[in-house]
């Protein structure tokens, strides 16, 4: 069973006074947001004390806006996008970043630890929009506070914690966490998540913090959330590893990420367009937050590399003869010498690696590491008996599914047989072990483990197929929704999106303008060069009008050459600004099409929600009247009816 995290080693620290603790604004943020009356309005004037926060707070509200979306850009938004609880916990991240970012341990790496958390976080928020096992608000903080427990042992311990970390760079096989025990009473892991825990993070979140660097340990149940939040933070660490590591290093990385993300049931491909997102945004943080990035690696050659090696299930090209090839592998927690020998001897004889362990707590610690198949126990009756320590130890661990646990035993005795079986046990042998029947008793158990084995392979291409299938949903969905000329959102998007901003801008208060842009002489330029020479120039003009307007503004093809402008949060002095500057943009393009020189030139009609007005409808056709009259009075140009004196 997973034991509570030791509070109480953690409050003679905390009395000490110097774990890393939050500063300045972040502060005065946590407390308002543990009140249950504080208003939006009082939180954003604190925030707003803090203009590096700003940023950050809206940069991480964006990272949840969907593509093609109005972009937050007010404090406000953002408080509203990311909810009381997500701006707590990123108030008391980037503090930490902010005020940690150098200290007196001069073993470890500050800027490196920062790299890496960030990585966790912006992976961990682009999982958690694919697998909703957690707000993705709440994903970015965990993914940032992952680690916090080094940087608290960097900053309580500088001096032995830098000796510490130079012992492992010399002896990679030392075991960190047994180390920190050693020296400081207690481990990375179990203070940053009892820190976690002070700082109020819910204990769903914090435990997968304590166990994603062991994750066999809790024992979680394949399929429950608790699992599914482990093994996105092992895979997220993982991301973090491989942007960070030497070139050299990335195609060996490259194959578990793709089996561990396949099993989370992401896609190949869009696993590899997740990390090429977390790429890109690790950039942009980094210049935000101030830290030291790198060029992200090319995820797409990396994954096509990769699928090379191990095929697109995430496992070995030639799947049945690679596995048959490993060997499988059987764990002995057998005494007695005679027994073990012989044990060893049919086990290897069938083809089977043998490992062994002295005592039920090295043979967990085996079992964890060395994932076996098989593992033969020797049971005794005596008291204190390690093989029933281990089957006992063994019983509430998720690692037991995979295995087939089979008693040794010195008799046919029916309490023991009673007592294993309740324990768990899959099947016995009983002493002395004879040749025969031992080798007949081993064919049984490695055809029932082929068996299983199969069953698994089964399950895993059930479970990849069904992803495959939700990929395929979504690209359809995705396909439903967009222009296939030019990629624009198409009509029955603009009419979700203006349904979605109309009851906004009601229930809000908000101003929200409309233009209709219609593209002049498309029809002559088809019937003079061809309907290709038009799509090119369609295409190109698109590109135009996209880079011309704003990040919150939705621009649609609504069919032909007209298309759409969704403007939130503008009154029409501000859309006239913007469609002027879209007009003019458009008339000093040249498309190039290969052939014929064109000028292209749009006409574009402005319009404004007003108090009367009959659904969002009576807003796209006063735009598109003001459209038709640009046409109508010499093209090229930009008309708001409702201006004074139209």
């Amino acid at each position: 069973m997973v034991q509570p995290i030791d509070m109480k080693r953690f409050a003679q620290l905390k009395a000490a006074g110097e774990l890393p603790s939050p500063r300045g604004v972040a502060i005065a943020i946590i407390r308002l947001t543990q009140s249950n009356n504080v208003s939006m309005a009082e939180l954003a004037r604190v925030i707003k004390g803090d203009p590096a926060f700003v940023g950050r707070l809206v940069k991480a509200a964006n990272g949840l806006v969907a593509e093609n979306r109005r972009a937050v850009v007010s404090v406000q938004e953002a408080l509203m996008v990311l909810g009381l609880p997500a701006v707590r916990t990123m108030a008391l991240g980037f503090s930490l970043l902010s005020h940690y970012r150098k200290g007196g341990c001069a073993g470890f790496d500050y800027g490196h630890f920062w790299s890496s958390s960030l990585l966790m976080a912006i992976s961990m928020q682009a999982l958690m929009l694919r697998v909703r096992l957690a707000a993705p608000d709440d994903a970015f903080s965990l993914g940032l506070l992952a680690r916090v427990g080094e940087l608290a042992l960097a900053t309580l311990y500088p001096d032995a914690f830098s000796r510490l970390l130079n012992d492992i760079g010399r002896n990679p096989g030392l075991q960190q966490v047994s180390l920190e025990d050693q020296a400081f009473a207690t481990n990375h892991r179990e203070l940053g998540a009892a820190m976690l825990t002070d700082w109020g993070v819910p204990d769903v979140l914090v435990q997968p913090v304590r166990f994603h660097e062991c994750p066999e340990v809790p024992g979680y149940a394949e399929g429950s959330r608790e699992h599914g939040l482990v093994q996105c933070l092992v895979l997220s660490r993982a991301i973090a590893q491989l942007c960070l590591a030497a070139e050299s290093e990335h195609e060996r990385l490259m194959g578990p990420m793709l089996r561990l993300s396949s099993r989370l049931g992401i896609g190949r491909s869009d696993f590899i367009a997740l990390c090429e997102r977390v790429g890109r945004e690790w950039g942009e943080w980094g210049k935000l937050l101030q830290l030291r990035t790198e060029a992200a690696p090319r995820f797409g050659e990396l994954g096509n590399r990769a699928t090379v090696a191990v095929g697109d299930r995430g496992e070995p090209a030639g799947s049945g003869e690679a596995e048959e090839a490993r060997p499988l592998k059987a764990l002995l927690l057998v005494p007695e010498e005679q027994c073990r020998h012989a044990l060893r001897a049919a086990l290897e004889a069938a083809g089977l690696a043998v490992c062994e362990a002295s005592s039920a707590r090295l043979a967990i610690e085996m079992a964890i590491d060395v994932q076996p198949q098989l593992v033969f126990v020797q049971w005794q009756r005596e008291a204190g008996d390690e093989g029933q320590a281990f089957v006992r130890d063994l019983h509430d661990m998720r690692l037991r599914r995979s295995l087939q646990v089979v008693a040794v035993l010195p008799d046919n005795d029916d309490d023991a047989l009673r007592w294993l079986s309740e324990a768990g046990a899959d099947d016995y042998l009983l002493l002395p072990l004879g040749g025969v029947a031992l080798k007949a008793r081993l064919q049984v158990l490695l055809r029932m483990l082929g068996l299983q084995l199969e069953l698994e392979r089964e399950r895993e291409e059930l479970r990849n197929f069904a992803a495959e299938l939700a990929i395929s949903n979504r690209r359809l969905q995705e396909a439903a929704l967009t222009d296939p000329l030019t990629g624009l959102p198409n009509r029955r998007h603009a009419l979700e999106a203006m349904q979605v901003e109309w009851a906004s801008s009601i229930r809000h208060s908000r101003s929200l303008a409309v233009m209709i842009v219609d593209l002049d002489e498309l029809k002559a330029i088809n019937d003079t060069h061809g309907h290709d020479v038009g799509d090119i120039a369609l295409r190109q003009v698109s590109e135009v009008l996209r880079r011309a307007l704003r990040a919150q503004d939705i621009l649609c093809r609504m069919g032909g050459d007209e298309f759409l402008v969704i403007c939130p949060d503008t009154d029409l002095a501000a859309v006239v600004v913007v469609a002027q500057r879209l007009r003019a943009a458009v008339e000093a393009f040249e498309p190039d099409t290969g052939g014929p020189q064109l000028r292209m030139t749009v006409s574009v009609g402005v319009a404004i929600r007003e108090p009367g007005m009959q659904g969002f409808n009576s807003l796209v056709k006063l735009a598109d009247q003001g459209a038709y009259a640009a046409k109508e009075t010499g093209r090229n140009r930009v008309i708001a009816l409702q201006a004074a004196g139209a």
